[in-house]
């Protein structure tokens, strides 16, 4: 697995139509409708859709060396180095997340800049663990370097682009993001190698 642009596209696709669903209101008039769902309910729909594309996101066990603890001196873990490792800390931040896209609705936020917080302070707090199939671990900090300026959306729905534009435009935008994430820290092997995982950006 990895990050996949158009998994973040379906996912946005899906978040945004139920955005738009209407139910009839109970007790009213003929034909009078209501949106389904919330604010908040749309803003955990958009949350989820970003959390699940980043939930697939990997890096490479580099670059080492890792060095197995043996007598009489360490040994390089050649086996398991450059080997990936898949986030396991993906929902961590979710929640804050989802908290800054309500409130980006709720201040009317043109440029959806309350969005692009969420998603900058979103990727650090949810990028720390990461952990391969057969093992393998590697714990630090991501960080964004690229931030995702929605702005460049807000104008082309403006100039009358279908929505399917607006998202696939939405998801280029957030998943340049993501792969311009560096992580840093420290990686010990199933065969306890131990060495530092430098400038891995997030595939």
């Amino acid at each position: 697995m990895a990050l996949d642009k158009q998994k973040l596209y379906d996912g946005l696709v899906e978040a945004f139509k139920k955005g738009i669903e209407t139910q009839s209101v109970s007790g009213g008039e003929e034909g009078e409708t209501e949106s389904k769902y919330n604010k908040g309910d749309v803003a955990g729909f958009i949350a989820d859709a970003i959390v699940s594309y980043a939930s697939d996101a990997e890096i490479l066990l580099l670059t080492g060396p890792f060095l197995i603890p043996v007598a009489p001196s360490p040994i390089p873990d050649v086996a398991n180095t450059g080997q990936k490792v898949k986030v396991k800390t993906a929902d961590v931040g979710k929640p804050a997340l989802k908290s800054a896209i309500e409130a980006s609705f709720n201040s009317m936020d043109p440029v959806m800049g309350l969005i692009t917080t969420g998603i900058m302070a979103y990727i650090p707090a949810s990028f720390t663990v990461f952990q391969g199939t057969t093992g393998n671990i590697a714990t630090g900090a991501t960080a964004p370097t690229v931030p995702p300026v929605l702005a460049p959306c807000t104008a082309l729905g403006m100039a009358g682009s279908e929505k399917e534009d607006i998202v696939n435009l939405m998801a280029n935008i957030i998943h340049a993001t993501f792969k311009a994430s560096i992580f840093n820290g420290v990686g010990t092997t199933v065969a306890a190698g131990v060495g530092p995982v430098i400038a891995q950006p997030l595939l």
